[in-house]
């Protein structure tokens, strides 16, 4: 096999080229939406899965799409099979953008673009790292499939509908997180408040996706005499499942709406009480006001943030993101919840519960993919468990490995909370990607004599 001096040339070599194939999927903006024709998550990506499928081609690879739902490249054709899974869909936009969001712009070391980090750069890294072994010879004794998605940010039924019809991998990773390995991820609650009918003084508007908190919120004000008034709230993005360093928007803009009816007068108890739910919901990113913060030693703490609010039939509607630890239960969050909820005027419309998945860090696939990691960054860094979700809770046997970022992009020259992968101007590091492939290509030789 080839030695380490000659990947770094061949990475080199090969720079521009994984660039352009990550500009060529970032260029497309896959958010997965409703049917369009024969297209189930709309056109967009089923474009950008016949760019993967164009991509992997290339390489030499077998490649095939199952149902436009997810795209599937094999390497190898041994009995034993490796699934390595990715996504190519991506949450909305949103605002605040400095750079175009569906194109991947250059500064230096730094790309940046809707999908540059989750989850289009890493899909392609693994596929250079396939490709690199591919070049040079390597026959694997087992099937390596790289199965990439187009429905994880909104309900995973992608991946779902593959393993109905499809037999799943011996063993999975998922290339959606932080290096090293992530054993575990937290259970997932999707929480629907609505509010009692309110008199029509307010309307509130904030959000575009319950796994994102937002960055920007508005409110129209109806005073006397049929004037109104907007109010404008600013905080910082960020993923729901990492509130540290974001401000929820919503919040802030709950704050400044009940200052300002200090003076105006114009809300009635019931609308109070709305923004005082708002605020709680939304201002702290730990559920400490709603009084269900909980930690264990394996996961950390629980994060809940109010994350979409809307006017529906002269009711405020307020979607919440919730990831409690492993050891945690479901129904006494929801109990807590309801109770806590009701104080405010609201009741839960719905409550979807997505329960917490973990693999033994002690299997030798785990230890496999750490020592791969140890090998070429040798900084001592242990398995985890997390609370974002990725396609790992859906799939039997798999974990988390990737190389998701958690960077001060400040120093890349971006504003403060820009850069991370859910916020305006997401941003990935070249250098990352091309270490990643490093990462890789010893994972997956070791997982080809394991």
């Amino acid at each position: 096999m080839a030695t380490d001096r000659e990947l770094e040339v061949w990475l080199s070599e090969k720079e521009n080229a994984m660039v352009e194939d990550i500009a060529a999927l970032v260029e497309i903006p896959s958010i997965s939406g409703e049917s369009e024709g024969s297209a189930p998550y709309g056109r967009a990506c089923r474009e950008v899965l016949l760019k993967i499928l164009e991509i992997g081609s290339r390489w030499g690879f077998s490649c095939r799409s199952f149902e436009d739902k997810c795209a599937v490249i094999q390497y190898g054709t041994g009995t034993k099979t490796i699934g390595i899974w990715g996504h190519l869909d991506v949450v909305p936009e949103g605002t605040g953008w400095l750079y175009p969001p569906f194109s991947c712009s250059r500064e230096g070391d730094i790309l940046i673009g809707r999908g540059v980090q989750d989850n289009k750069g890493p899909v392609v890294a693994c596929m250079y790292a396939m490709g690199y072994l591919k070049e040079k010879g390597m026959v694997p004794r087992v099937t390596f499939l790289q199965i990439l998605g187009c429905r994880e940010e909104v309900d995973m039924e992608d991946v779902v509908s593959y393993l109905n019809e499809n037999p799943a991998p011996d063993m999975s990773f998922v290339t959606d997180c932080t290096f090293p390995v992530c054993y575990g991820e937290k259970g997932i609650c999707r929480v629907e408040f609505a509010s009692e009918k309110l008199e029509g003084n307010m309307i509130l508007s904030g959000g575009n996706a319950v796994n994102s908190i937002p960055a920007y919120a508005k409110a129209e004000l109806r005073l006397l005499g049929g004037r109104k008034k907007e109010i404008w709230a600013e905080g910082i993005s960020g993923h729901a499942a990492f509130p540290q360093g974001a401000q929820n928007a919503l919040g802030i803009l709950a704050e400044k709406i009940y200052s300002e009816d200090k003076n105006l007068s114009v809300l009635s108890e019931k609308e109070r009480a709305v923004l005082e739910f708002l605020d709680k919901a939304c201002v702290n990113g730990f559920g400490r006001e709603l009084n269900i913060d909980c930690a264990d030693e394996f996961s950390g703490a629980l994060t809940a943030s109010g994350t979409v609010v809307r006017m529906e039939e002269e009711r405020a509607v307020l979607d919440m993101d919730i990831r409690y630890p492993i050891t945690a239960k479901a129904e006494k969050i929801l109990e807590q919840l309801g109770r806590t909820a009701g104080e405010y005027g609201f009741s839960i419309r719905s409550f979807k519960d997505d329960p917490p998945s973990y693999v033994d860090k002690n299997t030798p696939f785990v230890t496999c993919l750490t020592n791969a990691y140890e090998e070429i960054v040798k900084d001592g860094k242990k398995p985890y468990v997390m609370g974002g979700g990725t396609y790992a809770r859906k799939i039997p046997n798999a974990v988390g490995f990737g190389p998701g970022l958690q960077s001060d992009w400040e120093k890349a020259g971006l504003p403060k909370g820009h850069g991370s992968c859910h916020s305006a101007d997401e941003a990935q590091s070249l250098s990352s990607l091309k270490t990643a492939v490093r990462i890789y290509v010893k994972a997956l030789q070791n997982l080809n004599e394991l």
